[in-house]
């Protein structure tokens, strides 16, 4: 078997074929390793000053403190207004700060500015903390330093603790900093994986008083992923489910990324990418590949469910081998030439999304009640062809002498990365399997809990008050399989749809018209084929059961109706 060309380069012709210049810090250089350029943060007084700046960047930042720090913003600037998202399970506020010239207090002001709203979200798995600390850092420069530009043209959106339970479950951790909070909140759950099934009170809030009032043109989420060995200290994805409308995801990919990926080049001295991983102890890779990030085409991710709204999304993570402060640094250049570019290009970003909301209307209502409209319930990533990477082929580790703490064995990191060249890309998001979206959907009465749901989605959901009689498909569940996937426990239904059903519905069944903007949203919780849709996630489980599934074949409750053939 051929092997893949690996080439071996000197750093500084590494800089010379792959990297550009680097103007606003030190020119021709990038921070490889633990480099970071002195003084980024700014000199400033102690009481405006971060945790881990107060800390050598040893320590992170409890809630009690972040309030302390919000708390300090208020007092020293007119700019800021602070909500309350929800109250935890253990009696702690969760604040969001926005940001705003002139100072805007609630979401009808916000949107009676005109300008675009963006919120940047920290701290949603604990352990992964430094976007929380440059989120602090960024709000400070906004209000205190020199960037008040960055609101002449939006409103940002500041959650920088959204686990604020999991966030103060400390415990010791291997390296910097310290101490870490947990990665689920005080019940259990892992906020990154409901976004569709709702189940948490956080994230059931976040839909309620941000997604659904405000209306973010974007959100960006901040993570830190675990051991890859690729060289890039912070890497970037978009929502990438087939199903969602492809023209603000597909914005993202090919417009914002490339963008602030030249911009934190230029002037932070990072090179960035995809967040990506390769083929697990195979050398070379050949493939740099989503999946193996765990980043799925699925939509339970929060920025893969916004992504269903006609919205953008952006999740980041920078890498586990870097010290503490180099992560907060990285996720700091990120932020800042992001704001940098939303406050730019705002406007534009929002005409798309309006426009793929115009568009999905106009989809349903044009071709829904002839059964020609169809969207995707399942997808995979396709390659894009071959690039070129930058790879570390080995990152050693040792004990610091003296301690029981690990850390990267010194000056690995610092000597450049190898450049490997030709491995497929499988970046892209392609659907395989599509399904018919109704005109609209018929749930009985007794799912009113499952209704809830989708209004806290934002779905419109309204009841009949008459009668009716409809026309459409329905799927005959022939059996209820569990099966453990991406460490869940989920359903899939074997069966099919039967076309030409016609049925009648009573007054109080709940009905779901589709021409409305968040019909993907809405086709993604309630198609029974969708692997983490409601069904996928077992939501239906318990009344698939009392209606005999375990025995016979039964019908999905949910009716697909293409048109109104009679009204009483």
């Amino acid at each position: 078997m051929k092997m893949k060309r690996i080439v071996i380069l000197p750093l500084a012709l590494v800089l010379t074929l792959t990297l550009a210049a680097v103007s606003d810090i030190d020119q021709d250089k990038i921070f490889w390793g633990a480099e970071v350029p002195a003084g980024w943060n700014g000199d400033w007084a102690e009481e405006f000053q971060t945790v881990p700046e107060k800390t050598n960047f040893e320590k992170t930042t409890s809630t009690y403190q972040i309030h302390e720090y919000i708390n300090v913003l208020q007092w020293n600037s007119e700019n800021v207004h602070v909500f309350n998202m929800f109250t935890s399970e253990l009696r702690k506020v969760c604040p969001v700060v926005v940001l705003a010239n002139p100072r805007i207090t609630s979401a009808a002001e916000a949107k009676k500015s005109g300008k675009p709203v963006v919120y940047l979200q920290g701290s949603i798995h604990p352990p992964e903390s430094p976007g929380k600390e440059a989120l602090l850092m960024v709000m400070r420069d906004i209000l205190m330093g020199d960037k008040k530009h960055l609101l002449d043209n939006q409103i940002i959106l500041v959650c920088p603790n959204f686990n604020v339970d999991g966030n103060d479950t400390w415990s010791p951790g291997d390296g910097l900093p310290k101490l870490r909070g947990t990665r689920t909140n005080a019940l259990g759950y892992d906020l990154n994986r409901d976004a569709i099934k709702l189940e948490t009170n956080n994230v059931r809030e976040l839909n309620r008083r941000v997604f659904n009032t405000w209306d973010p043109v974007l959100i960006h989420d901040t993570h830190c992923m675990g051991r890859v060995t690729h060289a890039y200290p912070i890497v970037y994805a978009a929502s990438n489910v087939p199903t969602a409308h492809p023209e603000p995801r597909g914005y993202v990919t090919y417009e914002l990324f490339p963008a602030v990926r030249e911009a934190v080049r230029e002037k932070w001295g990072l090179e960035i990418y995809f967040h990506c991983g390769t083929e697990r102890g195979k050398w070379p890779p050949t493939q740099w590949n989503h999946d193996y990030a765990a980043w799925t085409v699925e939509g339970k991710f929060i920025v893969s469910g916004y992504g269903l709204r006609n919205r953008m999304s952006i999740l980041v993570e920078s890498v586990w081998y870097n010290t503490y402060e180099k992560h907060i640094y990285s996720q700091y250049a990120y932020i800042h030439e992001l704001l940098e570019y939303t406050n730019e290009h705002g406007a534009e970003m929002v005409k798309i999304c309006r426009d793929a909301d115009r568009d999905t209307v106009d989809q349903v209502l044009g071709k829904a009640e002839s059964g020609e409209l169809k969207n995707w319930v399942e997808g995979r990533y396709e390659s894009k062809g071959k690039i070129d990477l930058l790879m570390y082929p080995e990152i050693e580790s040792e004990v610091i002498p003296g301690t029981s703490v690990r850390r990267i064995k010194p000056g690995v990191l610092e000597k450049g990365p190898v450049v490997v060249l030709g491995v497929e890309d499988f970046t892209k998001p392609v659907g395989i399997k599509q399904a018919t979206v109704p005109r609209g959907y018929l749930i009985p009465a007794d799912l009113d809990w499952l209704v809830e749901k989708l209004r806290i989605h934002s779905i419109k959901v309204d009841v009949l008050d008459k009668p009716i009689k409809a026309s459409g498909e329905e799927f005959v569940i022939d059996k209820l399989v569990k099966l453990r996937r991406g460490g869940y426990e989920m359903t899939k239904l074997e069966g099919g749809f039967f076309t030409g059903a016609e049925k009648e519905f009573p007054a109080g069944t709940f009905h779901v018209d589709m021409a409305q903007p968040v019909a993907n949203l809405a086709f993604y919780c309630l198609e029974p084929e969708v692997g983490d849709g409601f069904v996928g996630w077992g939501l239906l489980h318990d009344y698939l059961v009392e209606l005999g599934v375990e025995e016979r074949s039964v019908v999905y409750p949910v009716f697909k109706y293409l048109q109104i053939v009679e009204e009483d």
